[in-house]
């Protein structure tokens, strides 16, 4: 029999940061998804940033390993170490990664993630509930696997019964009546990986017949910009005349312009400090800020203009690249 391989799916990871598709995520192939292709004979590619998953078929145009149903986990790694600060973060708790997955229609990645807790083998559970005692129940497609309760010495417990690399429910019972609800998922290969995220897929029967091709759609963390201006000394008239314009909307396709409010010293918490700009107390300081946040762009946002007597000083002002923790800028101006 002659074994051809023909694709069950791709994946696309596209970020408004990057404007398009781009290799921002490695897919990482752990030891359970390895199983599972093994048994649908069936094979991983990477390919500038996309992820292409083939399966074998025979003389007769069929699969020649079970497909249809399967389940095939892979996580995400960032290949670049400022990811996360210019991929808009999910609504996630602190212990949570995002985990996209096909669950409410086959053919496309739910709108928004869940926040699932990545933990390896024989995982030990901190509870989020100080109450004790404590009952704590998991369980996996509506049956329950575990129970156990703490007492009042007990601060975690070790789920030994996740040996099936997947997702699990956990909830917290307290006594008084409280409770609280938590998304584990037990991977041992990918736990301490550095994953960011996990992609789980479901291969329909349309992907085994046709195909199908999947975009993972990242958005864009968003700053409000702040450029403090720094003036060696110069007349009330000039100092006043100094403002910033938004030049760039139209051609970014931004919508409508930014507008700056120009605030005085002093500038309040979260801000930068007078004394930190100008140690010596003798220049004038205002600082322009955004009134909406501005998502950041590889290449762009552009045409923020600072403007003096009518005069473009600065034609692009600065934005924050993706090395950047926060979009605050310090312009320092010398009057001729």
């Amino acid at each position: 029999m002659n074994i051809r391989y023909r694709t069950l799916f791709t994946v696309t990871v596209r970020h408004d940061f990057r404007g398009g598709p781009c290799d921002d995520l490695a897919f990482t192939v752990p030891a359970a998804t390895r199983d599972t292709l093994a048994d649908m004979r069936a094979l991983v590619r990477e390919r500038d940033g996309v992820l292409h998953v083939l399966i074998a078929i025979g003389d007769d145009d069929q699969p020649v390993g079970a497909c249809s149903g399967r389940r095939l986990i892979f996580g995400l790694a960032p290949r670049d170490p400022w990811f996360a600060q210019y991929t808009a973060p999910s609504a996630l708790g602190p212990r949570e990664v995002p985990l996209f997955a096909n669950d409410t229609s086959a053919d496309a990645l739910d709108a928004l993630p869940r926040g699932v807790e990545l933990y390896g083998a024989a995982p030990q559970i901190v509870p989020t509930l100080a109450a004790r005692p404590l009952d704590l129940r998991v369980t996996a497609a509506g049956a329950q696997l575990a129970l156990a309760r703490l007492g009042a010495t007990d601060a975690s417990w070790t789920f030994r019964e996740g040996r099936s690399a997947g997702e699990y429910r956990l909830t917290e019972i307290a006594a008084d009546g409280h409770s609280a609800d938590r998304r584990l998922f037990v991977e041992p290969t990918l736990a301490g990986a550095g994953c960011w995220g996990l992609l789980v897929l479901t291969a329909s029967a349309g992907h085994v017949a046709a195909g199908h091709a999947f975009t993972l759609d990242l958005a864009a963390r968003s700053e409000l910009l702040r450029y403090y201006v720094v003036v060696k000394p110069a007349s009330d008239a000039d100092f006043d005349s100094i403002h910033i314009e938004d030049h760039g909307a139209a051609d970014d396709g931004r919508g409508a312009p930014v507008s700056f409010r120009r605030v005085l010293p002093p500038f309040g918490p979260g801000r930068l400090a007078p004394a930190l700009l100008d140690p010596g107390g003798t220049r004038k300081i205002v600082l322009f800020e955004a009134e909406s946040a501005v998502a950041r762009r590889a290449r762009g946002p552009h045409g923020f203009e600072l403007h003096r007597n009518g005069e473009v000083l600065i034609g692009n002002l600065p934005q924050p690249g993706a090395e950047r923790s926060d979009a605050q800028f310090v312009v320092h101006l010398t009057k001729p």
